[in-house]
């Protein structure tokens, strides 16, 4: 009789995950990867040493549901980097990097990063600022 209970058990818990798993938020790997691609778009030789969602939000326009993950990050320039941030004028590298003006990092530095990345809610899941779906 137990067993049987622990089955059953078991077997609810497991339906309620799987139902569940197309609706989850974003998190730390999620996050690392869209903070990543982003990085190799704007042809940074960079890696992200740590990544750690520190907040999040569900956000709603209308009817078009977006998600924010505040995030830290440690990202490590191999060849050093010279971020010009006056001369973004969208967001930009800069934002995703969390500097706020000019500033050259040397080779191997490693920077302490804080920033926010945008989902927006599709039928593909949660869009990044990317454009790839997770």
């Amino acid at each position: 009789m137990v067993i049987n209970n622990a089955r059953y058990v078991v077997a609810i818990a497991a339906l309620l995950g799987l139902a569940g798993c197309g609706d989850h938020q974003p998190g730390d790997a999620t996050g690392a990867k869209v903070l990543s691609n982003i990085i190799q778009k704007n042809g940074l030789s960079a890696k992200i040493v740590s990544f750690k969602k520190v907040q999040g939000r569900e956000v709603k326009h209308g009817n078009t549901e977006a998600y924010e993950l505040m995030y830290e990050a440690e990202v490590q320039f191999p060849d050093g980097y010279e971020a010009k941030c006056h001369e973004e004028k969208e967001r930009g590298i800069c934002a995703f990097l969390g500097v706020n003006e000019d500033r050259t990092f040397a080779k191997s530095e490693v920077a302490t990063s804080e920033g926010t990345l945008h989902f927006v809610k599709s039928d593909k899941g949660w869009v990044a600022e990317d454009n790839n779906a997770y």
